[in-house]
């Protein structure tokens, strides 16, 4: 995705595969097949709902940046990464170059590439998330603990909208996790928004009866999600997020009266 003079590039680690009407609920309840039959373009040929892993690259300004860092060396079932690393190398970038790493959040998937074993990955890197999510997790989460304490030493957050570097924005989105963040990507007058998990999958910006996964705060996810979709629809913003098809940019079209998705 080009923005302005940036540009986005996804950098995919691996793949969730899961049942649809095991992943999302919709009005309060779980979802059932008939709900999924006007939204197949998000569903394989064999009926899962498969969700990228991954994170993406933008170089702005001297920095080169990574958000979000995938789900790491996983391979459980239902989880599989490892990816991340070959796919930034696709570019021409080691780990090395990595000059920051910003976290939408904080949950597993999200983080995998931050350390291995206890050895920080992108040793020259500035590690950035929300504060809120920093004391949420570490500390009293004993696996994010493990694999986030390491970076301890080179961390800065942030509590408030505002300029994370320049180009990249902070704009709060608490749900999912209380520190849940949108990033949003600018140069010149074009933007475009990396939603973390704020979404999931396409669908949920289509209906706002859709339910998320693995929110910590349910209500308030809802209440995010509801207005973001209504902010984006039908307006040119592109959108992705760390779990769409391919890390693919989209955009929600409100003209028929019911929104609908366009993959770009």
């Amino acid at each position: 995705m080009k923005v302005g003079a940036l540009e986005i590039l996804p950098v995919i680690d691996g793949s969730a595969r899961v049942p649809p009407t095991a992943a999302f609920a919709q009005a309060g309840k779980g979802s059932e097949e008939g709900d999924w039959s006007p939204h197949q373009q998000f569903v394989a040929d064999d009926g899962m709902l498969e969700l990228a892993l991954g994170g993406f690259l933008i170089r702005t300004a001297g920095h080169t940046v990574l958000v979000d860092a995938g789900v790491g060396r996983v391979n459980d079932g239902t989880f599989v990464g490892g990816q991340l690393l070959d796919a930034l190398a696709g570019y021409g970038v080691t780990p090395a170059d990595v000059t920051d790493v910003i976290f939408t959040h904080l949950h597993f998937d999200h983080v995998g590439w931050a350390t291995q074993q206890g050895a920080v990955v992108f040793e020259n890197a500035t590690y950035r998330c929300d504060e809120r999510d920093w004391a949420h997790f570490v500390g009293p989460d004993p696996g994010a603990t493990k694999k986030l304490s390491p970076l301890s030493s080179r961390l800065e957050t942030w509590s408030a909208d505002g300029t994370i570097l320049p180009g990249l924005d902070a704009m709060i989105a608490p749900g999912h996790t209380p520190g849940s963040t949108i990033v949003v990507v600018s140069s010149g007058a074009e933007r475009a928004l990396l939603l973390g998990d704020v979404v999931h999958c396409p669908v949920e910006l289509l209906d706002d009866e859709w339910a998320g996964m693995g929110d910590v705060d349910p209500a308030l996810a809802r209440r995010t999600r509801v207005a973001l979709a209504r902010e984006l629809e039908g307006t040119d913003t592109p959108v992705a997020a760390a779990h769409f098809p391919g890390l693919q940019f989209g955009r929600v079209l409100g003209a028929t009266g019911q929104r609908a998705w366009v993959f770009n």
